[in-house]
């Protein structure tokens, strides 16, 4: 029994990303029951890509549920809206176990995501100004709270590829991603062939422009941060930024959606996400800026005694 047990450990740590890239509910939560859905996916002939579609059907359905503003059906759509962040996680853990991961997998699973965020919000806004006869208070608090997150959940999605360019060499600056894309999209437009992944390379190419500005070019490759002091002062952010990512703000809504109360969440997100947001996006800056910032002491105090040891330094008689 326990040969068996380890033997599923390690195979369900090797259907993981790097653990510090995971948001806590996920690898406790939502990446175990994936996991037995995987096994029994890998041994049939259904693709990642499918499967990242299939989310849509209860992502939909969720939506639908909360559209109603009905106790039933808040609690109807956050059964369905668990069921749909589980098939989420199985797509990637589906993809790492055959090595069929892409960038155009990458590409649909991001899209597919945030299709289901936008219609899950705009969902919750009309179900709320069903329940309370007040469409002007769900707005008021809907959009801020929904621009919130979609903003939040790109920042972590920045941190993320950040960790895994400098880290693990595994992913390039997006616009040199978008670049080698363009290339492929241009030779597939004169086949005639791959219409679905040239679309997806237009969406992609939206999402760069719009969250990744000309500014951050080659910014990882300007960036002669010795490795270790890098990782060191980015950890902590990193771990702040996946600990309130997107599936824990899903996982309020599916808690706010059992207790028919989904305004609930959208003041968490408004206030408290948005302050942590914000929070770690001006840490981030900080440290971009300051050396030092987040450096462990052993940094600190060598670089006070580099300064301290250069003012003592006898100037020279010629």
């Amino acid at each position: 029994m326990r040969v068996t047990a380890r033997r599923y450990l390690r195979e369900y740590r090797g259907m993981l990303k790097a653990l510090e890239l995971e948001e806590p509910l996920d690898v406790f939560l939502y990446r175990p029951l994936a996991f037995l859905l995987v096994k029994a996916l890998a041994l049939g002939r259904i693709t990642p890509n499918q499967v990242t579609l299939a989310s849509l059907i209860p992502g939909f359905a969720s939506a639908w549920c909360f559209w109603q503003g009905t106790p039933a059906g808040y609690l109807a759509g956050a059964i369905l809206l668990f069921a749909t962040n589980v098939l989420d996680c199985a797509d990637g853990m589906l993809a790492r176990v055959r090595g069929t991961s892409s960038l155009t997998g990458y590409i649909l699973d991001g899209l597919v995501d945030y299709i289901i965020q936008v219609t899950l919000i705009i969902s919750l806004l009309h179900g709320l100004a069903v329940q309370f006869g007040d469409p002007r208070l769900s707005w008021f608090m809907g959009v801020p709270a929904g621009l919130s997150f979609a903003w939040w959940s790109a920042m972590v999605d920045r941190l993320r590829n950040e960790w895994l360019e400098r880290v693990y060499d595994r992913r390039r600056d997006p616009h040199q991603e978008l670049a080698g894309l363009q290339q492929q999209t241009a030779v597939w437009r004169q086949e005639g062939t791959h219409r679905v992944d040239r679309l997806l390379v237009g969406m992609f190419a939206i999402y760069v422009r719009l969250w990744y500005g000309q500014h951050c070019r080659n910014y990882l490759m300007a960036n002669d941060e010795p490795l270790t002091l890098w990782k060191q002062r980015r950890l902590p952010l990193l771990r702040m930024a996946v600990w309130m990512g997107p599936t824990m703000h899903l996982t309020l809504i599916m808690v706010a959606g059992v207790v028919g109360r989904p305004d609930w969440y959208l003041w968490t997100a408004l206030v408290f996400g948005t302050t942590w947001g914000l929070s770690v996006f001006l840490l981030r800056m900080i440290a971009d800026r300051s050396p030092l910032f987040l450096a462990p002491r052993e940094a600190r105090s060598a670089s006070s005694s580099a300064r301290g040891g250069s003012g003592d330094t006898p100037a020279s008689s010629d």
